[in-house]
């Protein structure tokens, strides 16, 4: 599959980007040497890259410095998960959507890292409510 950045030259994607993160994605950059704490975000529950003035905190305006090991979701952009039509569509950000194809095992990867997604955040809410109950339990002992 193209990838806007390298085939286009374009950073649209990589702009005030929401790219959501999987454990695998975390664990594969954090073996790169970066803290958790550089990358990761977390909004509404899903973990996400961070920003750095204005762009993704492994952008410098020019290249990814993570490409080869950039995560799950960048790789399948432009196509992305339309959660209210529940479907993969072509994100409408990209300037370059109309030259890329929307292939069955794209949007079966997309699907896979979705469902992987909503999983882990599911486990990370069950865990963080067995802490809080853990912790209320102790509180009122």
């Amino acid at each position: 599959m193209k990838s806007c950045c390298m085939d286009y030259n374009c950073i649209q994607c990589c702009l005030e980007t929401s790219m959501p993160l999987s454990n695998r994605d975390i664990k594969r950059i954090s073996r790169l040497g970066f803290d958790t704490n550089f990358f990761v975000t977390e909004l509404d529950g899903w973990l996400q890259l961070k920003n750095h003035d204005g762009g993704c905190v492994f952008h410098n305006g020019k290249i990814c410095s993570i490409y080869k090991d950039r995560p799950e979701g960048c790789r399948l952009y432009p196509i992305i998960y339309d959660k209210d039509k529940n479907c993969a569509i072509f994100d409408e950000d990209c300037p370059h959507r109309n030259k890329f194809q929307m292939s069955k095992s794209i949007i079966k990867q997309l699907y896979v890292i979705v469902s992987k997604l909503e999983c882990e955040m599911a486990k990370r809410k069950r865990n963080d409510g067995q802490n809080n109950k853990d912790y209320i339990g102790e509180r009122s002992l």
